[in-house]
């Protein structure tokens, strides 16, 4: 029960100067209290008609003005109490953001202090992830993402869900509701899930009037200018078409999607050129658009995106295998990669899929727009990833044309999977707690949980210590491996995602929710950090304990319990070993073999949990960062508290063979047994521009030899260090962080030097 009412007469705060009048903190609070309301009205056995109460709540209320340049409209920010799928946009099923409740508090005044009490104390029994927190978080071993003093981490999240925007484009909204009812008879069992999803549809149409209603008040009482007012009256026909017809028009299917995406919480935007390049192209030849328009158009979607700060999402995805229409897509994709050079976002994350015997020209414009520093597109190899894909998840070749990676990387089939990373291994932490016979030196904590293993100096010989840290990461996989299943099993427990059911096939046919059954590819990833400085740490074990015998165990135990202290001799040697990265066979066999095991391992899960693909994921984003600075120093050379290396990638600094080896390294990592790998690359300007052709053959072979995908980085040492230096000056440089871009003065200190201290080509 709700404590008290607010004030009737409660009037907006100040707001940011040239923004909209938005809602104030107290009416953010007032709808934190009526949507807690609702949500408490309904059990678990209702969590339909809740969850769709609860979302007439927020919508379309949340919705900000538009803004003066806006040519496509539906911002808003996620509110401190509501409805998601990620922690970037307020969180899974129904959450509290607790912090920001906070922050309303110390504005608003003491006076609401108990309204605020109030919804700290409802939510930390209903929030969705506190309760899986509740139930599968294990001392000392198990933590919340991202907790960095644990060797594993769990979380419930429904990150990556791509949807099936033609699925909506080309029935219109009407045409959805007829397809829905069309299934009734077939679906006697399905009347609920069939009466949520008309309900989500008719407030959708609730959303488009709000905007049809802004855009006409716009016309009616503001001088424009002629080229404003223009646009405002082609908006306005696009809204009034969609509000019950399939689009007709670029803008119009513009509009749709973005609206819906809204809706639906995702955060990844699908294959864009597929499901917008006839509408595009149309308009284009009947000359209802100019290229130039179209570009503006383009700009503002993008700038809708980056708006939401999801830092690690927001992914488009153009180019590729299996579009409807690959000519009138490549439409889309040309004038896209012109709209990214021009608006230097940081978000969308640009993606371009590429293969044998696409369009020469989109290839060259994208790496141009690399070259100028862009960040963008991020490359991934179809020859290589759609028959990786036909393996890992079981699919035939048409479907697995349909991968899409989300977030940083991870795969999943838009449309119709489902493969949220939640579970987390953090590699080297777990390489370090063994070399202790169990004890991580960050904290000194026991962290072996259930499991027994030799004592380092029991062991013997290389395969057995090999064989000791594959028991110990098996015990972390099956652990995370189990919480994953749990994680979906209570977030259907509590919500059903009908917005983002309803474009994902086939819960429509099935009359199922996403995770209630309805989803064609149940799926998930693991996220796994600290790889290449494990596989380091095992080679440099193998040369001096086992090859070399210049050290036993114990002895390498002492030395890293002391960090190093006094034994500056042994660092140098240790870093002196041979590390993936330069095409030398004694690491990279070393690093090859770890990530098959791994690979395997937790692939081996996925029946025994009951999903249907349950894959590594090797992407990293700034938590290599963040993970290094809770694990203690490691035989590979690097001190207690150092950043670990990033992705796949070579330890920072590491690869001095030059480019083609540190690729060559790359390339005998297998891509077939995964769901996504990052693999960073950094050049200079100067040569990435002026030897074009030379970089255009590095990464034609590195391709051919089965590398999955590329994230190219032009920018030199000089100029980080400048930025690092004088961050003012330096505003807008971006870099690539992991598996997503940033402006290089926004990020933390250790993030910064961790990017500065990787190999550059010049």
């Amino acid at each position: 029960m709700i404590k008290r009412e607010l004030k009737k007469n409660d009037t907006n705060v100040a707001v940011a100067p040239k923004e909209p009048l938005y809602m104030s903190k107290l009416e953010q609070l007032k709808t934190a209290l009526q949507y807690t309301k609702v949500h408490s009205k309904y059990s678990d056995d209702e969590k339909l008609k809740r969850e769709i109460e609860c979302l007439k709540v927020l919508f379309p209320k949340v919705f900000r003005p538009m803004y003066e340049d806006d040519l496509i409209l539906g911002r808003f920010d996620p509110l401190p109490v509501g409805f998601g799928s990620v922690t970037s946009v307020g969180g899974p099923g129904h959450y509290c953001r607790f912090e920001k409740l906070d922050a309303i508090l110390k504005e608003i005044g003491d006076e609401y202090k108990d309204d605020v009490e109030y919804l700290k104390e409802y939510w930390k029994e209903n929030d969705t992830r506190e309760v899986f927190y509740r139930e599968k978080l294990k001392e000392n071993v198990l933590g919340r993402f991202v907790d960095v003093l644990y060797p594993a981490i769990v979380t419930a999240r429904f990150s990556g869900m791509y949807l099936n925007y033609n699925l909506l484009l080309d029935n219109g909204i009407e045409g959805l509701k007829n397809l829905i009812n069309s299934k009734r008879e077939i679906n006697k069992n399905s009347k609920e899930e069939y009466d949520v999803m008309i309900e989500a549809l008719d407030l959708l149409q609730e959303v488009i009037i709000h905007h049809i209603k802004e855009v006409e008040t716009k016309l009616s009482k503001e001088l424009l200018s002629p080229k404003r007012k223009k646009e405002m009256e082609r908006l306005l026909v696009a809204l009034k078409k969609i509000e019950n017809d399939k689009p007709d028009s670029f803008i119009s299917a513009m509009q749709l999607a973005w609206l819906y995406s809204s809706l639906a919480g995702v955060v990844n935007y699908g294959r864009m050129d597929d499901y917008l390049g006839d509408y595009l192209v149309s308009d284009l030849e009947t000359n209802v658009i100019t290229k130039e328009e179209a570009i503006e158009y383009i700009e503002s979607q993008f700038r809708l995106i980056e708006v939401k700060r999801t830092n690690v999402n927001g992914r488009v995805i153009v180019g590729g295998k299996g579009r409807r229409n690959p000519k009138n897509a490549d439409v889309f994709c040309k004038l896209s990669i012109e709209a990214v050079r021009r608006a230097k976002l940081v978000e969308p994350q640009f993606t371009l899929r590429i293969y044998e015997g696409m369009d020469k020209e989109i290839y060259n414009d994208a790496l141009d727009s690399i070259g100028e520093g862009r960040t963008y597109p991020i490359l991934y190899n179809d020859d290589v990833n759609v028959p990786a894909v036909m393996k890992t998840m079981h699919v035939d070749e048409k479907t697995a044309e349909q991968y899409v990676p989300f977030g940083c990387g991870e795969f999943v089939l838009s449309g119709q999977g489902v493969g949220t990373p939640n579970q987390c291994i953090n590699l080297l932490k777990a390489l370090t707690i063994l070399i202790h016979d169990g004890v991580d030196q960050w904290d000194y904590k026991y962290k072996y949980g259930s499991l027994k293993l030799k004592k380092m100096k029991d062991i013997k010989t290389f395969d057995e210590f090999f064989d000791e840290y594959k028991k110990l990461l098996t015990y972390y996989i099956e652990l995370t491996a189990d919480a994953h299943a749990d994680s979906y099993k209570i977030m259907n427990e509590k919500v059903g995602f009908i917005f983002t059911s309803i474009l994902i096939d086939d819960c429509i046919g099935r009359g199922k929710m996403v995770l209630d059954g309805g989803v064609k590819h149940l799926g998930g990833t693991n996220e796994m950090y600290g790889n290449m400085n494990a596989a380091d740490s095992l080679t440099a074990i193998k040369k001096l304990v086992f090859d070399e015998k210049k050290y036993t165990l114990p002895q390498i135990q002492e030395i890293l319990e002391k960090d190093f202290d006094g034994y500056e001799d042994v660092k140098r040697e240790m870093k002196e070993c041979p590390k993936f990265g330069n095409d030398d066979d004694y690491a990279d066999s070393i690093a090859k073999e770890l990530h098959e095991f791994t690979c395997n391992e937790v692939a081996k899960q996925a029946s025994k949990v009951g999903v249907d693909s349950l894959l590594v994921v090797v992407i990293n984003n700034q938590v290599n960062t963040e993970w290094g600075r809770a694990t203690s120093s490691s035989p590979d050379g690097r001190i207690a508290g150092l950043y670990m290396s990033n992705a796949n990638n070579p330890q920072s600094g590491a690869d001095v063979n030059g480019p083609t080896a540190m690729l060559n390294s790359l390339s005998k990592i297998r891509a077939d047994i995964h769901a996504g790998s990052v693999q960073n690359i950094k050049f200079s300007k100067k040569m990435f521009n002026k030897e074009r052709e030379k970089i255009k053959i590095l990464f034609s072979t590195y391709f051919k030899k089965g590398g999955p995908q590329l994230m190219v980085n032009v920018v030199g040492k000089d100029e980080l260090e400048k930025a690092y230096k004088n961050p003012e000056d330096y505003k807008d440089l971006m870099v690539r962080v992991g598996g997503f871009s940033a402006r290089f003065v926004n990020l933390e200190d250790d993030v910064q030097r961790e990017i500065m201290a990787r190999t550059c080509n010049d």
